[in-house]
C-alpha cells in the first residue's frame, strides 16, 4: 500500500507499483487498469492523485488511454538505434525475440528515377527488388522493400523467408553493409500496408529510406522501409564533433 507518511508524492508511489507490476509481467500486455475512481478507493486517495500517476506511466509509455474504454497496458516498443549499422535480425536478437520474414515479391524490375540515382545506374536498367514482410515472434511490425544492383542477381535464386538476407549475401560473396545514409518521415498506411501490418488504413506509419554503401563507397543496396510506429522507436545520438 501507499505511505502516506512517505516524502514520496503518493502519485509517485502509485506509478512506481503499477511500474513494477508489469515490469514483473504481474500485468501482461493489453491488461486493463482498474478504473481512476475505484483505483482512488482502493488506495484511499483522490482521483486527481490517481490521474497524475496514470499521466506518468503514459508519458513513460507503459500505458495507454483508449477512449471510453479505459487503460492498458502497451505492448513493449522494439528499439532501433539509428547511429549503429544494425540489421532488422540482429535488432530481434538484441531484443530476445525471434525474427521473421515472409517474402512478398522476388524479381527483376526497371529501376525509377529515385532507385537509379541511389545505385548509381541508369533509370530504366533493371534491378533486383525483394519485397518481404518482417516479423518480431511472428508479429507484423515491418514492410521492407530492397533494391539491388544487377550483380547481385543471385538473389532471385535464394529463399528469404525466415532467413537474414544480408547473412546470405555476406556468406555468399563477402558483401557487406560499411556505410549508410537514411532518411525518416511519416507515412500514413495505403489499405494494402494496413493489411500486411494489421493497424488501420491512413494510419500513421514510419517510413525510412535508406542506402547503403560497401567497403570501396559503392551502393551496396537502396532499401524502404515501413514500420508501425506504434511498436518502434528510433534511437539517435548526435554530437558537436
Amino acid at each position: 500500500m501507499l505511505e502516506g507518511s512517505s516524502a514520496t508524492p503518493l502519485y509517485v508511489q502509485l506509478a512506481d507499483e503499477i511500474e513494477g507490476k508489469i515490469s514483473r509481467m504481474e500485468y501482461q500486455p493489453g491488461d486493463r487498469l482498474l478504473p481512476e475512481l475505484e483505483m482512488a478507493r482502493v488506495y484511499g486517495i483522490s482521483v486527481i492523485t490517481v490521474r497524475k500517476a496514470i499521466n506518468g506511466l503514459v508519458e513513460k509509455g507503459l500505458v495507454e488511454r483508449r477512449q471510453g474504454k479505459g487503460t492498458f497496458v502497451t505492448k513493449p516498443k522494439y528499439s532501433r538505434n539509428m547511429k549503429k549499422l544494425q540489421s532488422f535480425s540482429e535488432m530481434c536478437f538484441q531484443m530476445g525475440v525471434r525474427p521473421g520474414a515472409r517474402v512478398l515479391e522476388e524479381r527483376l524490375i526497371p529501376a525509377d528515377e529515385n532507385v537509379a540515382r541511389r545505385l548509381g545506374v541508369k533509370a530504366g536498367s533493371s534491378v533486383i527488388y525483394i519485397s518481404r514482410l518482417r516479423l518480431a515472434d511472428e508479429e507484423p511490425v515491418q514492410i521492407e522493400k530492397s533494391f539491388f544492383p544487377l550483380k547481385y542477381a543471385f538473389l532471385l535464386d535464394a529463399e528469404f523467408d525466415d532467413n537474414s538476407l544480408f547473412d546470405y549475401l555476406r556468406e555468399k560473396c563477402g558483401a557487406k553493409v560499411c556505410s549508410s545514409e537514411k532518411e525518416i518521415e511519416l507515412c500514413r498506411a495505403t489499405p494494402e500496408e494496413a493489411g500486411l501490418l494489421e493497424v488501420k488504413r491512413g494510419d500513421y506509419l514510419l517510413l525510412i529510406r535508406s542506402t547503403a554503401y560497401d567497403k570501396d563507397g559503392e551502393p551496396f543496396y537502396a532499401g524502404v522501409q515501413i514500420i508501425n510506429g506504434d511498436r518502434f522507436s528510433l534511437y539517435v545520438y548526435e554530437s558537436e564533433e
